[in-house]
């Protein structure tokens, strides 16, 4: 697992994000997605690819990784989704599961 930690926009962010080799179950009410996932944090995570769903959804998403314990589980909004150099969606978090920051840490 690799830490963004050097990257200058990283510093402001209130959260480390990991790049980890996932994949994300996504959905939201009508729909369900897998897709790559590109990177994570505790405040939410990009998911490269998806730009089928629409920015203000409500989703929930399962991320899975053999170099997880479990499966991460936590529910957001789409508050980005690319088109251009980078495509896929991001995911703000509002809800994780109770050890989501342990097991992260422990990739």
């Amino acid at each position: 697992m690799e830490q963004h930690s050097k990257h200058p926009a990283n510093r402001a962010r209130k959260h480390a994000r990991f790049s980890v080799l996932a994949k994300v179950i996504i959905h939201n009410e009508e729909q369900i997605f897998i897709a790559p996932l590109d990177n994570i944090s505790m405040g939410g995570l990009f998911v490269e690819k998806l730009i089928s769903l629409e920015l203000g959804n409500r989703v929930k998403v399962i991320v899975k990784s053999s170099h997880f314990t479990q499966p991460l589980q936590a529910s957001g909004t789409i508050v980005r989704v690319e088109t251009q150099d980078r495509v896929g969606s991001a995911v703000q978090f509002d809800w994780v599961q109770n050890d989501f920051e342990a097991i992260l840490r422990k990739a």
